[in-house]
């Protein structure tokens, strides 16, 4: 055999050192994170770094299959060389019949609040919901009475009247509705959050939830949880926390505390909203299977060492969170779609809001949590 040229071999390691520069720009990311000491994966569609999953900013924001816009009239050729000839066969079968289906209501909210003896209320409730700096005729609202037995139901029909009826048609919101459902559940105010009681209280109020979100869900993109009982947000809260664009996020949720004296200030009101850490991760492993966990109860017999909004520093925009509160929780409703609702069982030794957080993280979801973010809780 001829020996190799000087030439051809210096051709050869010129392309050898260019695939490598390119091997190494691809891997960079994950030979920076062992030199941090974290294991960081990326996969197509998530990135799971540790035990949280993150929706990557370059694709989708979940693994769900992108939404196909029917009403387009041709395809150029790298996007039909995206489809098998079976789903260019459904493209064109469904173009047929597209303008007679319902499609997603873009940037459209659905606001979800289960109400229970929340006459007192009602008025500062809607008093808020008039300053949000958000389209009304993309916002529905949703609300379910149970178990009632003051003024609730009779406020709430007098709101629809004067929202959707007496008032201009430009104030009116896309959608107005009131449900009732009674559970005939009851505990004395003083022992609501008695650890004893709290099973059987978060179930209960999982199966309301889970019966509000399957009776109202229509074609809007967003599920906001709303308490009934809240005393300020900011105006501009629903378009801040949109632009963070993850399938569920909360902020922290504030009560006026005394901290000494006649001197108040402001703390954490929904310990629900937490992250792992590893002292708690280690509690978890010595929990029976039928344990229940709850944060900061006075009767609780477990600590449970976990991480809340608070303790966050101030410089910490956002923050992957592992259980959630209530009190003010946006959604994305592919999220409930794809079959995540509020356990009334144990799901992990949790239920209802912080139950959600565990199940919609083990479907690939992200939940995160603003601690610097702030709304307010009335003082009860």
């Amino acid at each position: 055999m001829r020996p190799k040229s000087a030439t051809t071999v210096m051709i050869a390691l010129v392309l050898t050192c260019i695939l490598a520069a390119l091997l190494s720009l691809r891997y960079l990311n994950y030979s920076l994170s062992l030199a941090t000491g974290e294991i960081r994966v990326e996969t197509k569609y998530i990135e799971a770094l540790g035990y949280e999953y993150q929706p990557q900013p370059k694709d989708k924001e979940s693994w769900l299959p992108k939404l196909i816009s029917y009403g387009k009239s041709s395809w150029n050729k790298t996007e039909l060389a995206s489809f098998s000839d079976e789903s260019r066969k459904i493209l064109k079968n469904d173009n047929k019949l597209a303008p007679q289906t319902l499609d997603p209501d873009s940037d459209s909210l659905l606001i979800l609040t289960p109400l229970k003896n929340n006459a007192n209320h009602l008025t500062k409730y809607f008093e808020l919901i008039d300053k949000l700096k958000y389209p009304r005729h993309k916002i529905s609202f949703a609300f379910l009475v149970s178990d009632s037995s003051d003024n609730t139901l009779q406020q709430l029909v007098d709101a629809k009247k004067k929202y959707q009826e007496q008032g201009p048609k430009e104030l009116r919101f896309k959608r107005f509705e009131i449900y009732r459902q009674d559970f005939f559940y009851s505990l004395p105010r003083l022992e609501r959050h008695l650890y004893r009681n709290q099973l059987d209280r978060r179930s209960l109020m999982a199966r309301a939830r889970n019966y509000l979100w399957t009776r109202a869900l229509e074609n809007e993109q967003w599920v906001l949880w709303i308490d009934g009982d809240l005393e300020d947000y900011p105006p501009n809260i629903i378009n801040d926390m949109m632009a963070f664009d993850k399938d569920v996020l909360v902020p922290n949720c504030l009560v006026s505390r005394r901290v000494s004296g006649n001197k108040w200030g402001y703390g954490v009101y929904d310990f629900n909203s937490w992250q792992e850490t590893p002292e708690s991760i280690e509690m978890l492993k010595d929990l029976k299977e039928d344990d229940f966990l709850m944060e900061r109860g006075e009767d609780s017999p477990f600590v449970t060492h976990r991480k809340y909004l608070d303790d966050f520093d101030k410089s910490e925009t956002i923050v992957p969170l592992d259980g959630v509160g209530g009190t003010f929780a946006l959604v994305k409703s592919h999220v409930h779609r794809s079959g995540v609702g509020f356990p009334a069982w144990l799901y992990q030794h949790q239920v209802e809001t912080e139950g959600f957080a565990k199940l919609a993280k083990a479907h690939g979801f992200g939940v995160f949590g603003l601690p610097n973010y702030n709304v307010r809780h009335i003082s009860n």
